[in-house]
């Protein structure tokens, strides 16, 4: 090979080289364009930013640029064109929004980036009210624009415009009559022939007139059910559940609810969007309860039991009895247990608990009633039946359900009838193994005398009471209704044992106890003749304190025992 067919040779080479680079470079060369319809606009007017790709090589995605003092309120809209002049292709995508000022002033759309191609920012005056004038549309007796671009109309209903999709929302009741009290299933049901992507209110459903209750929702196939309304096929799903209990008779009506229904996209010109669907109001007949004494409202079916947690208690320790209803029906609503009232016993007001789920059928499980009893004699102590009243549907009347008898032995010495006296210490501590109650708080037990020792006891007593009584007016100390007088010592001493009750950490059993030794501190006994002011507060206090003690664990009492010392200070500092 010669030198000059090699130099030709090489040149070729080159040249095909480039032939074969140059649509290469072609192919990766486009532009991009942003552009606005309106340099300046009215605060009520609306601005459409076109973002344009031209050439070929051009990404798949053009980024929504940086927006001042203007909100995107429509688009993307999503279009594409292809021109062929003199024998050479061109094709342009665009990305439509509509844009709508926020305030008077400057406006601004941010410059694009996009495959290393820039757009530059574009400026926008907003002034007041509405600069630009809306045309008419010219339409045909069909209803479009004769000068239209059949293309643009054409991915213009591929965009959104096309027949409005096919969806029900219906609010449907299990029954459209019943009784107060008694349960009905509201379903909220989806009917539809396309794909949502997302379902919400847009007005919250109201109730007036019921209880209500949430469910769960039945589990339903991924693609529905089958339905059909007005000759239609659609598919329908759950999509809430309400159990409602009528509260009063008449004639109640669920109002229309307001469903916003998100549209998922179902192509390459489909926006997706979203719709409304409101529901048809809901009237339901509800029929009175019958109107008899001990009855308070409990609607379904149950059963009542009662118990004791033990058979045989100490004078002066406590008892708990149980009181439980259980079955399906309105139990959610019933608070308040029976009434009980028991010679020989004192009865403190009860505390409840409650093991309840929902279901279609109404309000399932178990509500109990705690007492604690306090017997004030020894021997039996007999708990006649109790009883719990409720109107049976199925029945239709009032159905009293019975607990069986209870008896308590009560073994020890013998109490005489009138208030409560306060547990032994021996008593307390085998109950609960806390502090005892006052009366044994800081005494000392008693031995055995004989006569003489006790004569002279008696006589040092009497000497010892006069010496402390001149004193203690000497001292100034305030004397009582009763006549017993409070010497400072004693009342500042229940004002710390009470701040002690609140501030150290102790059991519900030992603070009530240190409130009852306050108590006892400052005031003594109370006689039972006495009725003033000031006794009937002491009497209230030392109640509540033995109930808070006595009372079963069945939640924090540390609220309570602060109001607890907190009224006994008040009371101290009042009368002692």
């Amino acid at each position: 090979m010669s030198l000059r067919s090699g130099v030709v040779s090489g040149r070729a080479l080159l040249a095909a080289l480039l032939l074969l680079l140059l649509p290469a470079a072609a192919r990766a060369q486009f532009t991009l364009r942003s552009e606005v319809d309106a340099r300046k606009v009215g605060l009520q007017d609306q601005v459409q930013l076109t973002l344009t790709v031209e050439g070929s090589g051009a990404p798949d995605e053009i980024p929504l640029p940086p927006l001042v003092n203007l909100d995107v309120v429509a688009g993307p809209f999503q279009s594409s064109q292809v021109s062929i002049v003199n024998g050479r292709m061109s094709q342009s995508r665009s990305l439509s929004y509509v844009l709508q000022p926020k305030a008077v002033g400057k406006a601004e759309v941010g410059a694009v980036h996009a495959g290393g191609q820039s757009a530059p920012a574009v400026a926008i005056e907003v002034v007041a009210g509405q600069v630009r004038q809306r045309e008419p549309q010219r339409q045909d007796a069909l209803g479009r624009d004769p000068f239209g671009d059949p293309l643009e109309d054409f991915f213009g209903r591929r965009r959104g415009r096309a027949e409005a999709p096919r969806l029900l929302m219906e609010a449907q009741p299990s029954r459209t009559r019943l009784k107060v009290g008694e349960p009905l299933v509201l379903t909220y049901w989806l009917y539809t022939q396309t794909s949502v992507s997302d379902l919400q209110f847009k007005e919250a459903p109201q109730f007036a007139g019921f209880w209500v209750e949430d469910l769960e929702r039945a589990q339903t196939p991924p693609s529905g059910e089958p339905a059909t309304v007005e000759g239609q096929s659609y598919r329908r799903f759950p999509v809430l559940k309400k159990l409602l209990f009528p509260t009063r008779a008449g004639s109640l009506t669920i109002p229309a609810s307001v469903f916003r229904v998100g549209l998922a996209r179902t192509g390459f010109f489909d926006s997706g969007g979203s719709v409304e669907r409101t529901t048809k109001p809901v009237t339901v007949e509800v029929e009175p309860l019958p109107d008899e004494s001990g009855f308070n409202g409990a609607v379904g079916r149950f059963r009542a039991t009662a118990s004791l947690d033990r058979d045989a208690v100490p004078l002066g320790e406590a008892a708990t009895l149980r009181f439980r209803v259980e079955g399906t029906g309105n139990l959610k609503w019933i608070d308040r247990g029976p009434e009980l009232a028991l010679p020989g016993a004192k009865v403190f007001p009860p505390q409840s608990k409650s093991d309840l789920r929902t279901t279609p059928d109404g309000i399932t499980g178990s509500r109990t009633w705690e007492f604690v009893v306090v017997p004030e004699t020894s021997g039996a102590l007999e708990i006649r039946p109790l009883a719990f009243r409720y109107f049976d549907p199925t029945a239709g009347r009032i159905v009293t359900a019975q607990t069986a008898p209870l008896a308590l032995r009560v073994e020890g010495g013998t109490v005489a009838a009138g208030p409560l006296g306060a547990p032994t210490a021996s008593a307390v501590a085998r109950a609960t193994g806390a502090l005892p109650l006052r009366s044994d708080l800081g005494r000392p037990a008693p031995g055995v005398l004989s006569s003489h020792a006790l004569v002279a006891l008696a006589g040092l007593a009497l000497l010892l009471h006069a010496g402390l009584w001149g004193a203690e007016r000497l001292r100034g100390g305030v004397a009582t209704s009763t006549g017993r007088t409070a010497s400072p010592r004693s009342v500042r001493g229940a004002l710390r044992d009470l701040e002690r009750a609140v501030r150290d950490a102790m059991s519900k059993e030992q603070a009530a106890s240190l409130v009852e030794k306050a108590l006892d501190e400052a005031f003594g006994a109370i006689p039972d003749a006495d009725e003033s002011e000031r006794a009937r507060a002491v009497r209230a206090l030392l109640d509540d304190a033995r109930f808070v003690r006595y009372a079963p664990q069945l939640g924090d009492y540390s609220d309570k025992v602060k109001d607890l010392a907190a009224r006994a200070a008040e009371a101290v500092r009042r009368w002692a």
